[in-house]
């Protein structure tokens, strides 16, 4: 766990910001209490400096203090996040301050915390080479022993040893920190056999221990001193230190502590020839433990047991307590191994760069003498050479000049004739997307607003549905024109996200079952083996399945289409995909013309173009989409009887947006009144980016079932929706507004009448649009703040993580 500095900040911080600092930092190490009101307070003072230094440090140690917190609550990721913020802000100090090494002394119990013991080790040198410029002893000692530690851990014990003691020469002035390194290093003596040693370190932290008055600390010290005293046969001097352990451990929480004491205590006895004293001893250690999920402290104890019992001839419990020895000592060995692995790695790449870096030195005054040798000798023979290479270049060019002459201009003129054809190209793409796609959206437009006239007399309104009718396809046709130019072109990208795949498809669907209606076909939807949320973009998927939907209803005249999605398993170590199936039973495509069908501007035959129209492109993105999603598109078909296109994809799945505070369990949403299919298209790509829910009602009655069922945050209602007289709309909007009244709803409106526009306000309607209106400023109108996506995630950065 991260080890804290003292209150050496004094020296450069404000007074009253160093004696929060240190309150804040012994309610780090006590856990007496919450330092977040402390920190918040310390990084509150960072803006009344007008010192940009002193501003930074002050800054800097309040994240310091925070990502202290953090670690120690196991928040490995937002520790991170504070460590980097403030070495980013103390990096403006020119001057070195103490805080920089403490930056990278919690950076490296980060590091060890994530198993990164080369990492770590190249922190706590850092931070060791910070305190020696700014002469802080105590802070030296401290990087040396998380040296210490870490090289004990990786079993160099030796090693470990030298690294505490001169943690311990570096600094002497602190009681509890000379403790931990006494403690420490009679540890590493202790294993390293060195028995005598080890006696007198412990026997240096339990009189510092006494000083400072923790008798559980002393307790558990002359715990290690005894098992010491055990391993050199010194029995009657460990008798004596476990009874006064013994006495030190009461109490409620020194019930673990008086566990391993009577382990020792029991290897006392076994080496006395007590052994059912030491049966019993031992027993009382792993009473109401579990063996199978005993920590690192009962390693030792499990040796003892299995001494004892292995003695008493009790082999089934001798048999259990070696099986924990040794999973307990297996991984402890996985620990050391992958520690001593990464600190000899990183001893290594040092001394592989300091040889790398020799070797090229020796090369490059090796290479430097061979060229002065070479150059003088390589002069004559290049000027021969060059006269040489000049008279057959002069000789050839007076050869080839008309040849290459007369390639040149044939060359411009074919690069003339390209540049022309691009320019023409360009300037086609560009005329058809700015001079007929604007007026194309606004002659749309109007028509819309015109048919939702009620007025408009019967054959004028049949006229107004074929106008509709060709500007939607010439709006297809201009749009699958630009999709295959950014294709060809090299723009084609791909947008993944987390997305509900069933509901995009049951969307789909639905924009597809009247016009199949219509024609008298069959509409098979299957989706109950299809994913929830998954990681794609979804725009670029309802384009998918709306271009193979739109090709099956339109090359189909009688019997049924179908849409199946399923998951699948993948081939080897591909993992999970996701199949679409869409099928038909049309006219068919011949075996030979299976390839040529996602060929642009082409179809099975010029028949079919004659008779079904369209321009060959649909298919031809969806095969480039696929792609730019990492699959592939798949066709089956037999001619007579029909087709059937798969989508295979990959599928990574993704969970379900978090419930955001205070918008219940569904999040926001927005109900929106619209009986137009492709407007409700329209209006679910501007709204689905703002709030999690977007519910359609084509009528008043399926409006009113969803506002009883939901709770949302805005309603939208398209006048045509209602198609009522004014009086009853008015009627009908109060009823609407009535059931949840903390709506903020919105009326779109054709009309001009002020008198009108007042009744629907005090119908309930928070405001009035008068249409046509651009689908931004719609969205901005209608939605509150509070509903909004960004606002929200703003605000907690729990939900900012699961988004």
């Amino acid at each position: 766990m991260a080890s804290l500095g003292g209150a050496a900040h004094a020296q450069q911080l404000p007074k009253n910001v160093a004696a929060l600092v240190e309150q804040a930092r012994n309610r780090i190490v006590d856990q007496s209490e919450d330092p977040n009101p402390l920190i918040q307070q310390i990084d509150a003072m960072a803006g009344r400096s007008a010192d940009p230094a002193e501003q930074a440090l002050v800054r800097g140690t309040a994240l310091w203090l925070r990502a202290e917190v953090q670690l120690r609550s196991d928040q490995i990721g937002p520790a991170k996040r504070s460590l980097d913020s403030a070495a980013r802000i103390v990096s403006t100090i020119k001057a070195p301050v103490a805080l920089k090494g403490d930056l990278q002394i919690a950076l490296g119990n980060l590091f060890l915390m994530q198993d990164k013991s080369a990492d770590a080790l190249v922190a706590f040198q850092r931070a060791y080479r910070v305190f020696e410029d700014v002469r802080e002893p105590r802070r030296q000692a401290i990087a040396l022993q998380s040296i210490g530690s870490l090289y004990a851990t990786a079993s160099d014990h030796n090693r470990a040893e030298r690294y505490y003691r001169q943690a311990a020469l570096a600094y002497s002035g602190d009681p509890l920190l000379s403790l931990t390194l006494h403690n420490r290093r009679g540890n590493v003596l202790l294993l390293l056999e060195r028995y005598q040693e080890a006696d007198a370190e412990y026997g240096a932290a339990i009189a510092l221990a006494r000083k400072l008055g923790k008798p559980m600390l002393e307790a558990r010290i002359l715990d290690n001193l005894a098992r010491s005293q055990v391993e050199a046969r010194d029995l009657q001097a460990a008798k004596a230190t476990l009874a006064r352990a013994f006495t030190l451990a009461t109490g409620s929480d020194a019930a673990g502590l008086r566990r391993l004491l009577s382990a020792t205590a029991a290897k006392l006895a076994f080496d006395e020839g007590d052994t059912s004293r030491a049966a019993a001893l031992i027993g009382q250690t792993f009473a109401g433990l579990d063996l199978a999920t005993t920590t690192q402290d009962f390693r030792i104890p499990h040796f003892f047991a299995y001494l004892i019992y292995r003695k008493l001839g009790e082999d089934r419990l001798a048999l259990r307590h070696l099986e924990a020895l040794k999973r307990l000592s297996d991984e402890a060995a996985k620990v050391a191994t992958t520690n001593s692995a990464a600190l000899m790695a990183a001893r290594f790449d040092y001394a592989n760069q300091e040889l790398t870096i020799q070797r090229l030195k020796t090369e490059q005054l090796q290479k430097a003498a061979h060229f002065q040798r070479v150059l003088f000798l390589s002069l004559g023979l290049a000027t021969l050479v060059v006269i040489l290479l000049l008279s057959v270049g002069l000789f050839t060019i007076r050869r080839s000049r008309n040849q290459v002459r007369a390639a040149n201009r044939v060359l411009a003129s074919t690069n003339a004739a390209l540049e022309k054809a691009l320019r023409a190209k360009t300037e086609f793409l560009a005329t058809t997307s700015h001079e007929i796609r604007t007026p194309l959206n606004g002659i749309l437009g109007m028509t819309q607003v015109m048919l939702a006239d009620d007025a408009i007399a019967g054959d004028v309104r049949e006229r107004l549905e074929v106008v509709q009718g060709a500007g939607l396809t010439m709006r297809a046709l201009v749009d699958d024109i630009l999709d295959v130019a950014k294709i060809e072109s090299g723009n084609l990208s791909v947008d993944p996200v987390p997305m509900d795949f069933r509901t995009l498809a049951e969307e789909v669907a639905r924009l597809w079952t009247d016009p199949a209606q219509a024609k008298g076909l069959a509409f098979d939807v299957q989706l109950d083996g299809a994913p929830g949320w998954i990681v794609s973009d979804p725009s670029r998927l309802r384009q998918l399945l709306f271009n193979l939907l739109s090709n099956a209803l339109k090359f189909t005249a009688a019997g049924a289409i179908g849409l199946t999605a399923e998951v699948a398993q993948g081939e080897g170590d591909v993992g999970e995909r996701l199949r679409i199936s869409v099928s038909d039973t049309g006219i068919g495509i011949p075996a030979d013309k299976l390839g040529e069908i996602f060929e642009s501007f082409r179809q099975a035959d010029s028949s079919t173009t004659r008779q079904y129209g369209g321009t060959g492109l649909g298919l031809t993105i969806c095969r480039n989409l696929a792609e730019a999603l990492g699959g592939a598109i798949l066709v089956a078909s037999t001619p007579g009887e029909g087709s059937t296109f798969t989508l295979d994809l990959p599928l990574l799945r993704a969970e379900p947006p978090a419930t955001l505070p205070g918008a219940g369990e569904a999040g926001t949403g927005v109900l929106i009144l619209e009986s137009n299919p492709i407007t409700r298209a329209m209006l679910r790509t501007l709204f689905e980016a703002e709030v999690d829910r977007v519910r359609f009602a084509r009528d008043r009655d399926e409006a009113l079932q969803l506002l009883e069922l939901e709770q949302f945050d805005a309603l939208v209602i398209d006048e045509a929706a209602l198609a009522t007289p004014t009086q009853d709309l008015v009627e009908r909007i109060a009823i609407l507004c009535r059931i949840q009244s903390n709506l903020c709803a919105t009326l779109l409106w054709s009309g001009k009448n002020a008198e009108q526009r007042s009744q629907f306000l005090d119908a309930g309607l928070t405001q009035v649009i008068e249409k046509p209106v651009a689908g931004t400023e719609l969205v901005a109108a209608a939605l509150p703040a509070s509903a909004r996506k960004k606002n929200r995630l703003g605000k907690d950065p729990l939900v900012s993580q699961a988004a």
